[in-house]
């Protein structure tokens, strides 16, 4: 047992990630069975109902993320490896996999965009070094000015995209952008210390799922790994059947 470990953190955020891997699942079957000239088509990732079950569980882990602001020893650390893992999707989905004839699956600012820009702001914002969010500020006012400045470059249209104003053509496979999803983690971010120092009902420190609780734990690597996985896996079957 891990001391002071809020578990059910750990297997909420499991749940997620299972609810996760079966939409990238079904939505990899697509895509797949596009390239093998046998396309299927799953009318259940359309519908309103879906939409908000897939938001439900964004929401889940922007909360618990935030939440966990209130646990990490260094939040901009954790910020940092997030935004590695999502600069390297990035590149693989919008350099690689074109170089390789693959498009319309580039993801500009998905989901560990959103997360790494959330723990990163959070984390220059509220450093104890004085500095570092007097810097922080006045490098984000400075980005704003340059966008408002040249409204019509290339620039400014990518960082309102990034904000949640996407521009004409504009296409990412896994779009989250800062507004409002951003609201959301720093929602998680009011309720931690309530959260860490016990103040809700005991039940939710005592319910114990251990498999959900390791997903939960290795969500980032989950994540990472999974999607080559599934689409591996299944342009396999779809070889050989």
């Amino acid at each position: 047992m891990i001391k002071n470990r809020v578990y059910f953190l750990d297997w909420i955020r499991g749940i997620a990630v299972l609810g996760m891997i079966l939409h990238h699942g079904l939505f990899a079957i697509e895509v797949v069975s596009y390239f093998f000239g046998r396309p299927v088509e799953f009318q259940i990732l359309d519908t309103w109902a879906f939409w908000v079950l897939q938001e439900l569980f964004v929401a889940v882990f922007l909360l618990i993320s935030g939440i966990c602001t209130a646990f990490s020893k260094n939040v901009l650390r954790r910020g940092c490896m997030v935004a590695a893992a999502a600069l390297l999707i990035t590149l693989v989905t919008g350099l690689l996999l074109p170089g390789f004839g693959v498009y319309g699956l580039e993801i500009w600012f998905g989901i560990l965009h959103l997360f790494g820009f959330s723990m990163l702001t959070y984390g220059l914002f509220t450093c104890r070094k004085k500095w570092v969010p007097i810097t922080a500020a006045f490098a984000l006012f400075f980005v704003l000015l340059l966008t408002v400045t040249f409204a019509d470059s290339g620039f400014s249209m990518w960082i309102r995209a990034f904000l949640g104003f996407p521009f004409e053509g504009f296409l990412s496979a896994d779009y989250y952008p800062i507004l409002p999803y951003f609201l959301v983690f720093l929602a998680g971010t009011f309720m931690g210390p309530a959260v860490r120092d016990h103040q809700l009902p005991a039940r939710f420190y005592t319910i114990r799922i251990k498999p959900l609780e390791w997903i939960g734990r290795h969500s980032l690597w989950i994540y990472i790994a999974h999607q080559p996985i599934i689409f591996g896996i299944i342009a396999l079957i779809f070889y050989i059947v």
